[in-house]
């Protein structure tokens, strides 16, 4: 079989770039990777309506009724083209929400998202979901009844390119609830993972959403996630923590970032990720919730926010609404693999260079 000159190059880029990596960190393999994370927004508060004294319809019925007709689809569309446009090969993003009237979907964000990355020009597939909060709610709006329903979801998706081992969802244990009128709805929270091969280099990559409700909760649910973060590959965290690196010790930032690199800090870059108004249609960034958190051997380089350029913004009736809440997070990176692992390099490299998935 004859490569082409992308294969060939794509093949041998992770060996070439590893001779210099070994000179300084110890990995006999390296290569460059960017990886991206995007809070997609929901646009309406919605699951704000759970700290209130009791259900009411009305209130949950006008809420929808905004998001329905809201440009989800182009916000989704906007956030898809300027995270492509960085050709991340691992993307994680939080609040994927699936959103339904009665049994019937009116929006899927993930879905939406990925349209949007396809028509962008890029070439990405899911290969990890954490099926979260799974809340339905009594509504009324211009005289009709109906059950609306929210389920909130993490995502990893990666580059074509990209060979997947093996995937994990999972849901945190301790999570925030609260009893409405007789039910008990639960603000569940998890994680996914994927164990990907990027340029032949293995690279574990994690989308998580922690808890909005209390620090307790975040803090449990940090120690449950730090609890299965690999040693021996390099890790990139892809996650809003909704804590903050000055926030009162102990935190989920301080306890995960103990452990990892927080990439934005390492490099000098800090911008702020959080948050504009919950409607999108104003509101500045004050602070960072949004992180790429990097383990084992992996090197950040540079980190850049996306979505904050006026241009972002998505034209709805006489309102300019922001696509998400939250900014987007790249970060450039050099991940290396240990020598224990070469024998898995080699093989995802060579299957690579032949046009073959080793994992297919």
């Amino acid at each position: 079989m004859q490569l082409s000159r992308r294969d060939t190059l794509r093949a041998g880029g992770g060996l070439v770039a590893g001779a210099g990596y070994a000179a300084t960190t110890g990995p006999l393999l390296a290569t460059s990777a960017t990886v991206a994370t995007q809070n997609l927004g929901l646009g309406v508060p919605l699951l704000d309506l759970l700290t209130q004294e009791r259900l009411d319809p009305a209130l949950v019925g006008e809420r929808f009724a905004r998001l329905a007709a809201s440009p989800v689809s182009e916000r989704m569309a906007v956030l898809a083209a300027e995270l492509t446009a960085e050709s991340p090969a691992i993307i994680g993003v939080q609040e994927g929400a699936l959103v339904e009237r009665d049994g019937e979907p009116v929006f899927d964000f993930l879905s939406l998202f990925e349209r949007g990355v396809a028509e962008a020009g890029g070439e990405y597939r899911r290969v990890a979901v954490s099926p979260n909060a799974d809340i339905t709610l009594p509504a009324a709006h211009d005289g009709e009844e109906f059950d609306v329903r929210f389920h909130d979801r993490d995502a990893l998706f990666v580059r074509e390119d990209v060979a997947v081992e093996a995937t994990d969802a999972q849901q945190f244990t301790v999570n925030a609830s609260r009893r409405l009128d007789g039910r008990r709805l639960v603000a569940t929270r998890g994680f996914c993972r994927a164990d990907c091969f990027v340029d032949g280099v293995p690279v574990v990559g994690i989308s998580t959403h922690l808890s909005a409700a209390d620090r307790r909760i975040r803090y449990v649910q940090a120690q449950a996630l730090a609890n299965q973060l690999p040693e021996e590959r390099a890790l990139v965290l892809l996650a809003d923590l909704n804590s903050r690196p000055l926030a009162e010790d102990p935190s989920a930032y301080s306890l995960l970032a103990g452990q990892l690199t927080d990439a934005a800090a390492a490099t000098g870059e800090p911008g702020f990720t959080c948050c504009r108004d919950p409607t999108l249609d104003g509101g500045g960034l004050g602070f960072r919730l949004d992180f790429v958190l990097t383990g084992g051997p992996a090197r950040p380089l540079g980190t850049r926010l996306t979505a904050v350029d006026d241009a972002a913004r998505v034209q709805a009736g006489d309102q300019r609404l922001w696509p998400s809440d939250h900014a987007g997070v790249v970060a450039d990176l050099r991940v290396g693999v240990e020598p224990g692992r070469l024998g898995d390099v080699a093989r995802a490299l060579v299957a690579q260079a032949l046009g073959t998935d080793p994992f297919a």
